[in-house]
């Protein structure tokens, strides 16, 4: 049975502070509000809410604390440091207290276009963490401790003008980016091995696939077309509508054929093999279900739906050790850097969500980019590092605990568009591979004055 929470805050706490005491009544915790260290006993879990300069002057005594550490902390702002250095991410801990102090769970946030909504969505995660924490500690082979140091900086004049200042030029930057930035993505393979690849992508000659600079094409998977040669089906856009396509790369600049033709908005085609038959699990969010698909040349067929309700970002299922596991983010819930991990004795389920989903929380290493693999034995996987922007770079993970009730990996290499040499090129976030071929996507913008006229016309016709 858990302790009782007591939560400790200022007699005026500040907004995010509000906020997590709302977030936390939102998913029903019971707790009690306290002013004082001295009004907080042994026999209770103490929530220190207040700042780094009230914390460090009066500390909780005898009692079990914890407190949620986010970014460099100044006059008591939590992530004071990161927006006056223009930082593209935010660190945030759950740290308990104590002689020992350690970490219990740690997140790598986006920077959002304004400090406030950066600090919503932390506060929104660190509830769920605080939650999740008191109801079934997570396993750890060895604890993280907890080295930070408590700040009593002030706020000073100029430091609040230079903050104003870089809060508008950040807003600014990613409006004026929705409004002229043109962005396509196109598709890119290379004979040879993942392997080879990763160590020196610098040295892969590239054959490009669209036809033109019109054409979008993104999400590139390797398979087999009916002949047995190699095929990539990829995300095309009809319209505004996502779709996916079939090329053979014999001839890549040939006929493109639809694949899941009427179904609606389908991206990100990922393919594996499930009792000798070739299984697709597009992302389909739009729909709020994950399906699967048996797929044969052109032609599909609907299996059933792998996961109801759960509106998958990016779905990717290996077989591993014995069990089938999904890794995908969610359209309504970090997206970018709240990795979901499932598990199931077979795909056509029942699919059960892991133990501490998410599983991890990180905008440089969460989100799927691509197809698993084994590197010295050892499972990998491609993930996307969005800091900064959507499909900025891609992080080669390397797996190194995968249970139902843990989870941990390691980030052992990193490619970006410096890697491929391509004018406008600023980012890339799918790598995959198979049938002796390696594919990739990249990510292009340029500036246009006519974006704005093409939303004004969309918006009102």
């Amino acid at each position: 049975m858990s302790l009782p929470l007591v939560v400790l805050a200022a007699r005026r706490p500040k907004r995010w502070t509000r906020q997590m005491i709302a977030a936390l009544r939102h998913r029903g915790v019971d707790m009690t509000l306290v002013e004082r260290p001295e009004e907080c006993s042994a026999a209770e879990l103490v929530l220190d809410l207040r700042g780094g300069s009230a914390r460090a002057k009066a500390p909780v005594p005898r009692a079990r604390s914890w407190s949620v550490e986010i970014g460099d902390e100044y006059g008591d702002i939590p992530a004071f440091g990161e927006a006056l250095r223009g930082s593209e991410s935010v660190d945030a801990y759950l740290v308990e207290r104590g002689a020992d102090a350690r970490v219990l769970r740690h997140g790598c946030f986006p920077y959002a276009s304004r400090h406030a909504r950066t600090l919503e969505r932390i506060v929104e995660q660190s509830a769920a963490w605080i939650c999740e924490e008191r109801k079934s500690p997570a396993l750890r082979n060895a604890a993280a401790r907890w080295s930070g140091s408590l700040s009593a900086e002030p706020v000073g004049v100029l430091d609040a003008a230079r903050f104003a200042f870089r809060e508008l030029v950040r807003f600014a930057g990613h409006a004026l980016r929705a409004v002229f930035e043109e962005v396509r993505w196109d598709v890119a393979v290379t004979n040879g091995s993942l392997e080879r690849f990763i160590e020196n992508p610098r040295n892969a000659w590239l054959y490009w696939v669209a036809r033109d600079e019109r054409e979008f094409l993104a999400d590139p998977f390797v398979t087999r077309g009916e002949s047995g040669r190699p095929r990539l089906l990829c995300e095309t856009m009809n319209g505004s509508i996502p779709g996916i396509v079939a090329i053979d790369i014999d001839d890549r600049f040939g006929e493109r054929r639809p694949i899941l033709d009427g179904v609606g908005a389908a991206s990100y085609p990922y393919v594996f093999e499930v009792d000798h038959e070739l299984w697709l699990t597009p992302e389909q969010h739009g729909r709020g279900s994950l399906g699967a698909y048996r797929i044969s040349g052109l032609d599909t067929e609907p299996v059933r739906a792998i996961l109801d309700g759960i509106a998958a970002v990016d779905p990717t299922i290996i077989r591993y050790e014995g069990r089938w596991w999904l890794f995908c983010t969610l359209a309504d819930d970090g997206p970018n850097y709240a990795l979901r991990i499932y598990w199931s004795e077979h795909p056509s389920g029942p699919w059960h969500p892991h133990k501490r989903n998410p599983a991890k929380v990180d905008v440089k290493g969460a989100r799927p980019a691509g197809n698993f693999f084994l590197r010295n034995g050892v499972l990998h996987r491609p993930a996307q590092d969005c800091t900064g922007r959507y499909g900025r770079a891609i992080g080669i993970q390397r797996i190194d605990v995968l249970t139902p009730e843990d989870f941990e990996e390691t980030c052992v290499a990193r490619l970006d568009v410096s890697m491929i040499a391509r004018r406008h090129a600023i980012g890339m976030h799918t790598l995959s591979h198979g049938h002796g071929w390696v594919a990739l996507d990249a990510q292009f913008a340029r500036w246009s004055l006519r974006k704005p006229f093409r939303l004004l016309q969309a918006r009102f016709t």
